[in-house]
């Protein structure tokens, strides 16, 4: 059973190809077999819109660059992208036949103790944002992948930044959080968070990855969960380790415990591309058909996989960009 690639169009809730482009000296317009994401790619694997990130951010002189470089990717003509604003654009793209980018920040360290630059970033078009990276700063704390993990959590200057976030409109991202901090933000959010590419720990126990009580935490926040395609978030049985040869069975497995733990609303695509070492199965965005065919080949049914494609994190949207 072939899936249908009109019907199951993607949105992919991270990827890491606006610093990966340049430093690969390669063009977003023209195909290339080097990194995961470009436009002819994107449009053979059905993914029709994405969350582009800004990364680094850690300082305000990063943010600025990334930012800068951002809008020159998202709008140079020949590269056929799109601005996502609101939630009808995510329409508009696609009637245009243009890839619909959402501007997202990968750790906010940049922004000021007095948020101005939150929104002056909004007014830019900002529409997601996660407070840290893997790192510390002066709004919370990321999970460390090296050294000792470090417990402080979100910080008050933290609370101010998520509740004026979601005033403005802005979705939170819990990706990379540390327990304490992913905690901080549980309780002091009002409306669905996202966790943009983040896999479940009981499958694969990598410490970037998300407890059940995590995971069950973002269902009862009505979030979404998305898929990450790293090969060290995905191996069942050895996490953190390379595993070329898994296939798409370990990330359906992936899917099939969030939806035990939660369900099939909190389930989403977050490949994180152009940011990790995939296995051969997903080696580039172009295989997103193949894994949809394998998931409706092996117990998804067709109006789990528009939910999985794009519906979840659509609905997500919806309700926090007020």
């Amino acid at each position: 059973m072939k899936t249908n690639l009109d019907k199951y169009w993607i949105l992919d809730g991270h990827n890491d190809s606006i610093l990966a482009i340049p430093r690969q000296k390669r063009s977003f317009a023209e195909r290339s077999e080097t990194g995961h994401l470009d436009g002819p790619r994107m449009h053979e694997g059905n993914v029709k819109a994405g969350l582009f990130a800004v990364f680094p951010g850690f300082t305000k002189k990063m943010l600025a660059k990334g930012t800068r470089k951002w809008f020159e990717i998202i709008n140079a003509k020949e590269n056929g992208l799109m601005h996502i604003k609101n939630i009808d654009d995510f329409e508009k793209s696609r009637d245009s036949g243009k890839i619909g980018a959402v501007l997202h920040f990968e750790g906010v360290g940049g922004i000021d103790r007095n948020l101005t630059r939150l929104h002056e970033y909004r007014k830019m078009g900002l529409r997601t944002l996660g407070l840290t990276w893997s790192n510390r700063n002066k709004f919370a704390t990321g999970v460390s992948f090296l050294g000792k993990e470090k417990n402080r959590g979100l910080t008050d200057t933290g609370v101010e930044l998520l509740n004026i976030a979601q005033s403005l409109g802005i979705t939170v991202d819990v990706s990379h959080l540390n327990v304490p901090s992913f905690w901080g933000v549980i309780e002091h959010t009002h409306k669905p968070v996202m966790a943009s590419h983040s896999n479940a720990s009981a499958v694969c126990a990598h410490k970037r990855n998300l407890t059940d009580d995590q995971i069950k935490a973002i269902y009862g926040k009505h979030g979404t969960i998305g898929i990450n395609m790293g090969k060290i978030f995905l191996n069942p049985l050895y996490p953190g380790k390379a595993d070329l040869e898994m296939g798409f069975d370990a990330i359906k497995q992936h899917i099939d415990h969030i939806v035990s733990v939660a369900d099939i609303n909190t389930v989403a695509m977050g490949s994180d591309f152009d940011g990790i070492k995939t296995p051969t199965c997903m080696k580039d965005c172009t295989q997103y058909p193949k894994l949809f065919d394998f998931l409706l080949e092996n117990g998804y049914s067709e109006q789990d996989l528009l939910k999985i494609s794009h519906e979840n994190l659509l609905r997500v949207f919806k309700q926090t960009w007020v």
